[in-house]
Formats: C-alpha cells, structure tokens, sequence
C-alpha cells in the first residue's frame, strides 16, 4: 500500500532508521516507530498518510527532530514516522495582498523540510526579518515550527510561527 505513494527506498524497517526516529532532542524514547517513510515530494504526502491510516498506523511528522515537545515521538508500536527533510523548496520574498489586509506584505513559499535559518537568511537578503527564531534555528525545519508554533526571541516583537502565517 505504502509503496503505491512513494518510491521503494523511501519505506525504511531497518533498525537504523527506526533508531534514528524514535525521538528527538526531548531524549524521551516510548516505543520505536513501525515504519520511517521519507517522500521525496510534497505530491507524495497525501497519499502516504491516507495509507497509514488505511494500515491503522499514528502518523507521526518530523523535520529536524530539534523539538523540545516531544511531538516527533512515537507513543505507540504502530506508528509510522514521516520525516519532511527532503521537501526542501523556498521561493523568493514575494509582495502578495493577502485577505483581510489592506495591503501588500512580503511572503515567502517554503515547504515543510526547509531548514528555518535558510528562511531567515532569505528574508534578511531582501530587508525583511523572519520572526520566527528559535535557538536551533540551524537544524529545525519550517514544518515543526508550524507544528510546535515556534517562537523565539523575537517572538515578543514580532509574534510566533502562527501569527505570522498566512497558509498551509
């Protein structure tokens, strides 16, 4: 069923990539995941999750695993962690009038994957601050950020990954 949605090398049961996710920086281990998937591409997703929950698998997102949260860890046996490290696209700063505002503001597309400091690296090359900053903005990814509703120091100034979203 998994291998319908994804290529082959993608669907990982070996006891390295299963030990590899069975945490994150929590450093909590409860059970290890049944499966690792690793889509290449966002179009992959839907598919994988809809097949997990076909094979009555907990779906599991993952990015950098740098959460304190304890959100990238597996609960239970039957679980299947999908880590989002490979959906790495980023576009430029784009000036859009989103709903609801009266107003152009800069944008930026990013999927889950992307590592946070590769987005405010990109918003400060073109003027702008990137709110969200974590202290492991080196290895967390956008998608946890979104996920956690990361914050950071400039989260007082500026708000945190939801206030400054305009979709997903």
């Amino acid at each position: 069923t998994l291998a319908r949605h994804t290529a082959k090398d993608n669907i990982k049961f070996d006891g390295l990539s299963r030990v590899a996710h069975v945490t994150d920086a929590t450093d909590w281990r409860v059970e290890y995941p049944f499966v690792v998937l690793t889509p290449d591409s966002e179009a992959e997703m839907a598919g994988l999750v809809g097949a997990c929950f076909e094979l009555g698998l907990t779906v599991i997102p993952r990015g950098g695993g740098t959460g304190y949260t304890g959100g990238a860890v597996p609960l239970v046996w039957n679980s299947a962690v999908i880590n989002t490290e490979k959906l790495e696209a980023l576009r430029g700063v784009e000036m859009l009038r989103l709903p609801g505002l009266d107003r152009e503001v800069p944008t930026i597309f990013s999927e889950a994957g992307v590592v946070t400091q590769r987005v405010a690296d990109l918003a400060e090359q073109h003027g702008f601050v990137f709110a969200v900053d974590p202290t492991s903005a080196e290895a967390s990814c956008i998608g946890g950020n979104v996920a956690m509703n990361a914050g950071g120091k400039k989260a007082v100034l500026w708000g945190t990954a939801l206030d400054n979203l305009a979709s997903w």
